[in-house]
């Protein structure tokens, strides 16, 4: 089942504008998200698609809430108007549109009136209407001051629309401010979720009449529907048999110019027109068709609505149940082998330059391949173009029936979305600097997007499909990514490594088995001699979160105390010989127990790791069987109705599964103490910063929440000396501001930064490559021989510090810092600034170990 509800935010571009500090339609969204629900809005697509009213129609559908935010504009018309039953008129180019008021409603406002002309915002209303779905509405207050350009100069058809709104039969609130939204839509929602229906009282101004109820449910409490088990017949969409013209002309698949390209060969498949279930029922309240429409033919609209920052909340979705995955044609023209997609443990992965969505229901993730494949398709005619790889988990699975891990409340894998983007954003601003007049470098990057599955299950198999398109294309340079500490992932980078010879470069995989020195002593060697790794190893964090913890308990009011540490540790797979255990769960486990021991009174840590799916079916009720949550929970009070009870949880385990562990809390022992016990987190806890969903609403039970950091993300971070230091040379942390300038903070992460440093340390690696003239087949030895020598005094000035490579392949500056968490607002603040200062401080040859092995 799904962990949601679909909630459709429906606006005009003024709400997405202002105010300027948090728009009303962040505001509407952040509550959707916080209530463990998905955010899905569009702004105004007329310019983006030709035919982005049914499209816009089918978005509406596919959800379960409709939320209006209405302002003072009433929005683009939809080209052609609509027909009497509410489906969109495909206006011939020239034909003007009647003239007539669009404004009268002769129809029931249970249906669609019978007129021609309409805006998108109001169609989002009327296609809401016919689908039964319940219906919030909040208009902004008309004494709300706002910029007169945010309003429509002629208030008639706006003004037509909001009194249409105020007597459909639907809940309407009104509001002044962002704050004030979000609480109406958080309890409207809570309410709607459990009941039903919605207290007009919630919604109501102060001393104003009371509105309607809201329609369209009956009363019944909204469950979120169970993708195995659609309400009403289900139906996969056609594939329009010009799909690869229904976007916008900006991505027909063009050649781009590459080193070495092994032909023009484009090699994609079109997904075929799946068959009509027979047996159509008409729509009814409440039940209607549940179509998974590939995004392939609508992702660009999508990727504009991203662009403005209007669809938020989704993060990584699972794949739609469509059976054969199978990619449409490339953005650019790519050798066969680059155009792989298959079928991986119920997902699809393999490879995309931005057409195809690897069958995602996330909007988050469809934007960002739209993007990226109009930045490809920007290279179509220019030279020095190489390709990189860029590896990830970009969909996700719920929890099998008996797992014991519990997902995210609202997405799984928010980290393979901040990659993608750090990605994304230093494609930009590499491919943006070669284009200026004078630059000093020319080559050019396009990327192609592979994806590796949940918990980078499916990397191996990816891994072998990256080696067949190196042999194909001379101009794949890099591979960037495979950033999660897994068995799979580690089995990737050996044969990328050992028998592809490519260089890989990666964010934030902290395994430190990536980089241990292998061999007896005095003649060790790097374990994999093509990898190099930007963020820390987690011995470099494990030192970080132990010299914070005195820190940390002063503020938590135990600095009297003595340290009593509980680890808990929580890997994917906990077993170390399965075929994808998650090593960095026990690796930090045992690094930070091992910092410990150096930590002056502190006792020695107590460790409990999470039980698997097996391992609780078989334990005995009185251990809590036979359910990992009842018998992590006996774990832990056993730990802590012991003699010294622990004071301190430093959880290591995956993000996805701190719900778990804070509902193991609840109902402990440990959960009972008073005051209740901070807890310190890994790294993984990093994606937070962009996905605060990940942790339910109202789960903490009073703990504290702390976690390591690896990016210098956050307002404040980066001190002017580091830019002044860095001078002319600091082109990075130039790119990096302008990209992420007008960018909500809500929307970057630590993991953003280190993958956009990453991509730029390859990017340069690839550019001095270019310069000495690789003969055919040298390429990828050059670029490794220039990260090689990426150290001391040849270190990059990063936009999160130097990233000064050792001889192992290991940044030996990257930063690490503690922040807290604080989930009433979704706020981080820094509690510990840990090697930060380090980190911006320049290397040279007698403080970095560069010697090459």
């Amino acid at each position: 089942m799904r962990a949601g509800l679909r909630v459709f935010v429906s606006h005009t571009s003024d709400m997405n504008r202002y105010p300027a500090d948090r728009a009303f339609v962040r505001a509407a969204a952040d509550a959707v998200r916080r209530s463990g629900h998905i955010a899905i809005s569009m702004e105004d697509f007329t310019a983006v698609s030709r035919l982005p009213a049914s499209y816009c129609q089918e978005q509406v559908r596919r959800c379960d809430v409709y939320i209006g935010v209405i302002g003072f504009r009433y929005g683009s018309l939809v080209t052609g108007g609509l027909h009497g039953d509410g489906t969109a008129v495909a206006r011939k180019s020239g034909t003007a549109l009647p003239a007539g008021d669009p404004s009268g409603w002769t129809g029931s406002p249970a249906g669609p009136p019978s007129r021609t002309a309409v805006s998108y915002t109001e169609l989002e209303f009327l296609t809401a209407v016919e689908s039964g779905i319940p219906r919030l509405v909040f208009l902004l207050h008309e004494d709300t001051p706002i910029p007169r350009s945010l309003t429509d100069r002629n208030l008639e058809l706006v003004e037509a629309f909001r009194e249409r709104l105020r007597s459909a039969g639907v809940t309407v609130g009104t509001f002044r401010t962002a704050d004030s939204l979000e609480a109406q839509v958080t309890l409207a929602l809570t309410q709607l979720r459990h009941s039903g229906e919605v207290d007009a009282a919630l919604v109501a101004e102060p001393g104003g009449p009371k509105p309607a109820v809201a329609s369209g449910n009956g009363g019944q409490p909204l469950r979120p529907p169970d993708p195995t088990h659609p309400t009403g017949p289900t139906t996969e969409a056609a594939t329009d048999p010009a799909g690869s013209a229904s976007g916008p002309d900006d991505l027909v698949a063009q050649p781009v110019a590459q080193p070495g390209d092994a032909g023009s060969g484009a090699t994609g498949r079109k997904p075929e027109a799946a068959a009509a279930v027979s047996g159509a029922v008409p729509m009814a309240a409440g039940a209607r068709r549940r179509r998974r429409l590939r995004y392939v033919i609508g992702a660009a609209v999508l990727a504009c609505a991203v662009a403005a920052g209007v669809v938020l909340g989704a993060g990584v979705g699972w794949p739609g149940s469509s059976g054969a995955c199978q990619s449409p044609d490339p953005v650019t023209a790519l050798p066969a082998a680059a155009t792989w997609v298959g079928s991986h443990d119920g997902q699809c992965i393999g490879f995309s330059d931005g057409a195809y969505t690897f069958d995602s229901t996330s909007p988050d993730l469809v934007a960002l391949l739209t993007t990226i494949g109009r930045q490809n398709a920007a290279l179509a005619g220019k030279g020095g173009v190489y390709t990189v790889v860029v590896a990830a988990p970009l969909t996700g699975l719920h929890s099998r029936p008996g797992g014991g891990q519990a997902d995210s409340p609202t997405t799984v894998g928010q980290g393979g979305l901040n990659e993608l983007l750090g990605a994304r954003l230093a494609q930009a601003a590499i491919n943006a600097a070669a284009d200026a007049p004078g630059a000093r470098s020319r080559s050019r990057i396009r990327l192609l997007v592979a994806n590796v599955g949940w918990h980078s299950g499916g990397a191996l198999t990816v891994a072998e499909r990256i080696d067949a398109v190196a042999r194909a294309d001379p101009g794949l340079a890099g591979v960037l990514g495979l950033f999660q500490s897994t068995a799979a992932a580690r089995r990737a980078v050996a044969l990328l490594s050992g028998t592809t010879h490519i260089p890989i470069v990666s964010s934030t995989a902290s395994d430190d088995g990536f980089t241990r020195p292998v061999g007896p002593p005095g003649h060790t060697r790097r374990a994999f001699d093509w990898y190099f790794r930007v963020g820390p190893t987690n011995r470099r964090e494990a030192g970080v979160i132990v010299r914070a913890i005195p820190e940390i308990m002063k503020r938590e009011g135990r600095g009297d105390e003595p340290i009593r540490p509980l680890i808990v540790s929580a890997g994917v797979v906990n077993d170390a010989k399965a075929a994808n255990a998650d090593h960095y769960s026990d690796n930090l486990a045992q690094d930070v127990s091992a910092e410990l021991r150096r930590l002056p009174r502190a006792a020695p840590a107590v460790h409990v790791p999470f039980p698997d799916a097996e391992q609780a079916a078989a334990a005995s009720a009185e251990d809590g069987g036979p359910t990992v949550l009842g018998v992590l929970g006996h774990a832990l009070s056993a730990r802590c109705t012991a003699p010294q009870p622990p004071n301190l949880i430093v959880y290591t385990g995956r993000t996805t599964s701190v719900n778990t562990l804070l509902q193991a809390l609840t109902g402990s022992a440990c959960g009972r103490a008073d005051p209740p016990l901070p807890i310190i987190s890994g790294d993984d806890a990093m994606e937070l910063e962009t996905d605060p969903g990940e942790i339910a609403a109202g789960a903490m039970g009073g703990h504290s929440f702390y976690f390591a950091d690896f990016g210098l993300a956050q307002p404040g971070d980066i001190p002017p000396s580091y830019l002044e230091q860095t001078g002319t040379g600091g082109a990075v942390p130039a790119q990096w501001a302008a990209q992420v300038r007008g960018t909500p903070q809500r929307l970057i992460s630590g993991h953003t930064i280190v993958a956009f440093d990453a991509m730029s340390v390859l990017a340069r690696a690839i550019s001095a490559a270019e310069l000495n003239t690789p003969p055919p087949g040298q390429l990828r030895a050059n670029v490794k021989a220039s990260l090689d020598g990426t150290c001391g005094n040849l270190a990059l000035a990063g936009a999160n510090g130097y990233v000064s490579f050792n001889r192992y392949g290991d940044s030996t500056t990257a930063p690490v810092l503690i922040r807290r968490f604080d989930p009433t607002d979704a706020t981080v603040t820094t509690v510990a600034p840990g090697t930060t200062a380090e980190s911006l401080r320049r290397p040279t040859a007698a403080t970095a170990d560069c010697t090459t092995l």
